[in-house]
């Protein structure tokens, strides 16, 4: 009985000790080069799904946030309809790059060998963020904005992103 409880407080302090490890852990020093996430994808909104119970930020992109409208159109709503519809039943596969101040896995993501973020931005719901693309994004974002697609066909994309700074 005394090993069995001295076995119990042994396991528990190095259960708290790993978890105080990981609770100092800086979530910039994350590291997942391989990380990758596959399977059937949930749309949370226009630049976040969930695979597996995990919630993945789309990486590079931005998309209107939850009560933002232009006019009766809402496009928040818009932007989370027109990721659904690009995932379709298609299997997501992710590549997870980091993870966000709101612990969110951030990573590129494809459906049917096209990437999500790309088409987001190419229809016109999202808009390229080169501050974590690069760039990526920006000729799809020039061609979304050229044929006024989704927002850019609308009378108020420029209200639609706050003080947000995209550069």
């Amino acid at each position: 009985m005394r090993t069995r409880n001295m076995r119990q407080t042994i396991r528990g302090a190095l259960l708290a000790g790993l978890i105080g490890l990981a609770a100092c852990s800086p979530a910039m020093a994350y590291n997942a080069a391989e990380d990758r996430l596959e399977g059937t994808a949930s749309v949370i909104d226009g630049d976040t799904i969930e695979i597996h119970g995990e919630r993945i930020r789309l990486s590079g992109i931005d998309t209107p946030e939850r009560g933002k409208r232009c006019g009766t159109v809402n496009v928040y709503q818009k932007a989370a309809l027109a990721l659904s519809d690009m995932i379709g039943t298609r299997t997501v596969s992710c590549t997870i790059l980091d993870i966000d101040r709101y612990d969110r896995k951030v990573g590129r993501c494809a459906a049917g060998g096209k990437s999500l973020e790309s088409q987001l931005v190419r229809a016109g719901w999202g808009r390229d963020w080169p501050r974590y693309s690069n760039g990526d994004f920006a000729e799809d974002e020039r061609f979304a904005r050229s044929a006024k697609a989704g927002i850019w066909g609308l009378s108020c994309p420029d209200d639609l992103w706050g003080t947000r700074n995209y550069d």
